[in-house]
Formats: C-alpha cells, sequence, structure tokens
C-alpha cells in the first residue's frame, strides 16, 4: 500500500490500510511510485478526477485557492472539459506523475527511512 499520510490534511479520508508504504520502493525511481500511486488513485477515485477531488490532492487549501491557481494557469496538470459534465477534470495518471516528481525532487535524508513513532510508549 501507499503512504499518503502526507495528503491526510488535504483528502478526505482514506480507506483503512491506504496509510501503510511500502518499504522495499526505491524512492530514486520515479516508474514504481508513479505506479503505486497511480493504482492509489484509480482506486480512490476512477482513471478521472473531477475538480472536487484534484483541488485536495494537488494539495490546494480550498477550492477558492485552486479558482485562483487556475485563473492565473497555475495548475500543475493538465484539465479538460467533458462535454455534457459541469467542472474539469485531470487524467488520474498525470496527477499520480506529478506527485511522484514533487516527491523525487526533495533530496533523501535519513529522515525518510521509517522510524518507530516517539509518542509509542516503549515495552517493558
Amino acid at each position: 500500500m501507499l503512504n499518503l499520510s502526507c495528503f491526510a490534511d488535504s483528502v478526505h479520508q482514506l480507506p483503512y490500510g491506504a496509510s501503510k508504504i511500502a518499504t522495499e520502493r526505491d524512492m530514486t525511481q520515479p516508474e514504481p511510485l508513479v505506479q503505486e500511486l497511480q493504482e492509489t488513485l484509480t482506486r480512490l477515485y476512477g482513471p478521472l478526477l473531477a475538480s472536487r477531488d484534484l483541488w485536495k490532492l494537488l494539495g490546494f487549501t480550498n477550492p477558492a485557492a485552486y479558482r485562483q491557481a487556475r485563473l492565473r494557469q497555475r495548475i500543475p496538470v493538465v484539465e479538460f472539459e467533458i462535454e455534457g459534465r459541469r467542472g474539469r477534470f485531470a487524467l488520474t495518471q498525470d496527477v499520480a506523475r506529478w506527485l511522484a516528481e514533487q516527491r523525487l525532487s526533495i533530496p533523501q535524508t535519513d529522515k525518510d527511512q521509517e522510524k518507530p513513532n516517539e509518542l509509542t510508549p516503549k515495552p517493558k
């Protein structure tokens, strides 16, 4: 499973178990991460993301901030309209690729390694 806990504040409730990470993934290679993100997002949202979900996944604090970014042409993925449907849409695979690129652009440090939660009491 993919760790989407970094999006927990931005995304409505994830299904049970969606916050577990596959620790064997090589974070320096984009394709495994893209594939994992795409599978998870497709399972949660389907192949298309409507703007009502897209603003959360792109990290905007609210729909108004998303609309403002759209007016300023600052949305990082291609959006399109579908005839006969309201709103704008983006492909889940485009969002997955953008999310992976954002994660991989951050230099990896020791903090990226999984650590035990310091708030959890130590076994006696």
